[in-house]
């Protein structure tokens, strides 16, 4: 049997083109050997013999683009594929073999029976958004990347994009991501003891504004003692026990003081440096919201002029965005907010994750956690790159304001550094008329009259682990 490196990409034709054309050209320009049938560009025999073959000979994934259309039990050339790559996943006792991917709001109690059970890549939220995940799910499969010159790959890529006026050319393309490498990470922690009852001095804690943490009789922050004290009632104290190196703290190996495990050494500084951050946005004027998933911090209206950031898009031209506006049919304001996630190990980064927030007054959240989630979805169904990239934009400006990297204060001689925009890639092939559309100054359009919440839970947010 022939080697598999394939991904091949089953979908209706023509209802999805319009995706897969997206996809396939991102994941060709990652390096992925992708295959879908938009290759048959003359109308004759496939790019291999059949599509049979290019499933049971060549094929190590299937992302099967979920859609009304792929689902439809009279498409018998996709229920055929899903049926061959069933007998495929059971041969190769590969129980992930197929990856589906949802691209509309068919609900999933509607899925082909070989797809119900397996675990769906929702794009619906964002094309761009969700290709992280799906390329994370290729790699840790051990799905290759092609080493060799990628050329007719793309090729093939370009002329049937061409076939249906969009182009695909060798150039580069920058790409814009959430991620912000933490540039530089606070030198010490400090350990405290306390005079008092512990559980008296754990609710007199919550009165401090540092990041902190308790550790057996011990206080654990990054804030000086008399920050930590100014806090407290006079009858508790606290003074230094001793000061520790940041990295060998997150390494777990202090004695003197005894520190944490890794883990929980690990654990209380990504919420620690989050808290921080939190603390720094709230300084700038943004509002939290507690959301099921974690902390999101939003613009409320009026902190800006119009509520509008400007910015210089790819493209070079100055613009803005604004991020926040109404919705006179929905009768609620909507407000960008950002949810941060902290990685640390060998490349520490902060992740944003991007959140709408509802309020009536332009200041106070909705507090019917189902109402905030419905109106999130009926507001945000269409909002794709040509939305979401000037919000990304948008915040960053604001957040960095053009500078390279952004000092979080964590006392009054303890600090990190983050970078002050997020990640920029370049990708070396492009479509040249991306860019002209991913720009809108206007905001939003209203949702429709119909409300198609659909049967899928939401809370807004991706549920991600944050150790």
């Amino acid at each position: 049997m022939s080697e598999r490196d394939v991904i091949f990409i089953s979908h209706a034709t023509p209802d999805d083109n319009e995706f897969v054309r997206w996809l396939g050209t991102r994941l060709t320009g990652i390096g992925f050997k992708v295959w879908a049938d938009i290759f048959d560009l003359a109308g004759g025999t496939p790019f291999w013999t059949s599509i049979e073959d290019a499933l049971r000979k060549r094929t190590i994934k299937v992302i099967f683009v979920v859609s009304k259309a792929s689902c439809d039990p009279n498409r018998t050339g996709v229920q055929n594929e899903i049926s061959v790559a069933d007998a495929v996943k059971k041969s190769l006792k590969d129980p992930d073999f197929v990856i589906p991917v949802r691209i509309d709001d068919i609900a999933f109690g509607d899925l082909p029976i070989q797809i119900h059970r397996l675990n769906a890549i929702d794009f619906t939220t964002g094309w761009g958004g969700k290709l992280a995940d799906l390329v994370n799910t290729l790699a840790k499969a051990d799905v290759p990347r092609a080493v060799t010159d990628l050329s007719a790959e793309f090729d093939r890529w370009r002329q049937a994009s061409v076939r249906s006026d969009v182009i695909v050319e060798r150039g580069e393309e920058p790409l814009l991501t959430s991620i912000m490498p933490i540039a530089r990470l606070p030198d010490e922690i400090s350990f405290y003891e306390y005079e008092g009852e512990n559980k008296k001095f754990e609710q007199a804690l919550e009165t401090v504004p540092h990041p902190h943490a308790m550790h057996n009789r011990l206080l654990v922050s990054f804030a000086a003692a008399h920050e930590i004290q100014a806090h407290l009632p006079p009858e508790m104290t606290v003074s230094l026990r001793g000061t520790a190196s940041f990295s060998t703290f997150l390494e777990g190996k202090l004695t003197d003081p005894v520190g944490p495990q890794r883990r929980d050494a690990n654990s209380w500084a990504v919420r620690m440096l989050r808290e921080s951050f939190e603390a720094h946005l709230a300084s700038r004027g943004l509002l939290p919201y507690p959301a099921s998933a974690g902390t999101v911090m939003f613009f409320p209206k009026g902190l800006l002029i119009d509520d509008r950031v400007y910015y210089m898009n790819a493209k070079g031209k100055r613009t803005y965005k604004q991020v926040v506006g109404e919705s006179k049919r929905l009768n609620a304001h909507w407000h960008l907010g950002m949810r941060a996630i902290v990685r640390l190990g060998e490349a520490p980064t902060l992740r944003l994750r991007p959140y709408v927030v509802f309020t009536r007054d332009g200041k106070t959240p909705l507090q019917d956690a189902g109402e905030m989630t419905k109106l999130r979805r009926r507001f945000c169904k269409s909002w794709f790159n040509h939305v979401w990239r000037p919000l990304w934009q948008a915040f960053f400006e604001f957040f960095g304001a053009g500078s390279e990297s952004v000092l979080i204060a964590l006392g009054e001689h303890r600090s990190w550094t983050v970078a002050g925009d997020g990640l920029k890639l370049t990708a070396e092939m492009r479509m040249p008329f991306d860019l002209d559309v991913t720009d809108e100054e206007s905001e939003p359009e209203e949702p429709d009259d119909v409300d198609d919440d659909g049967d899928e839970p939401d809370d807004g947010i991706d549920d991600e682990d944050e150790e």
